[in-house]
């Protein structure tokens, strides 16, 4: 494991360079943002860049699954919907009412078409991303998210500060999409 992190731990790439480098291949990966990014949130900072660390996944997130780190950090987190990424849903969550971004109800909240193109947008200027190829990520994902302390996770990470913190703004979020409806 101690590999694994020293990799999610390494220099970051802003998105536009990220989308271009990360592989078709099983592992890790950590999104990196600017200090202030996130209106209540803190995260650890990275050793040597002026970031902290937001969130971590998996791809794919079981045996069964066919997902890489570039169908899932490209595909659902980059170019993705609210609808398919959790990340997506906690980043909008914590910046609708900053950013003053729509939201309608599906079987979830989800952002309208525009907003998506904003919070894509936001995250291509805000964020930065590390990875680590793993044959099996999900053998050390719990593992991974105690020891580097991500902010924004919501599974396997129910002891961090901030989870009541993001997991309200969810709620809050949730509930906003469904009165609007």
């Amino acid at each position: 494991m101690d590999d694994v992190v020293a990799a999610l731990c390494s220099t970051p790439l802003p998105v536009p360079e990220a989308a271009e480098a990360i592989p078709k291949a099983p592992g890790l990966y950590a999104w990196w943002g600017r200090f202030g990014a996130l209106p209540g949130i803190s995260g650890p900072k990275h050793p040597t860049a002026p970031v902290q660390l937001l969130y971590v996944g998996i791809a794919p997130n079981g045996p069964t699954s066919a997902s890489t780190l570039r169908s899932r950090v490209v595909g659902d987190h980059i170019r993705g919907t609210t609808g398919q990424s959790t990340l997506r849903r906690s980043l909008a969550a914590l910046l609708v009412e900053q950013q003053g971004w729509r939201s309608r109800w599906t079987t979830r909240p989800v952002l309208v078409n525009r907003d998506e193109v904003a919070l894509s947008e936001w995250m291509a200027r805000t964020l930065h991303l590390t990875w680590s190829e793993h044959p099996q990520p999900w053998t050390v994902e719990a593992d991974v998210i105690a020891e580097l302390e991500p902010p924004l996770n919501q599974a396997e990470n129910r002891g961090h500060p901030m989870h009541a913190v993001v997991a309200a703004a969810r709620k809050r979020w949730r509930e906003e999409a469904r009165a609007a409806r």
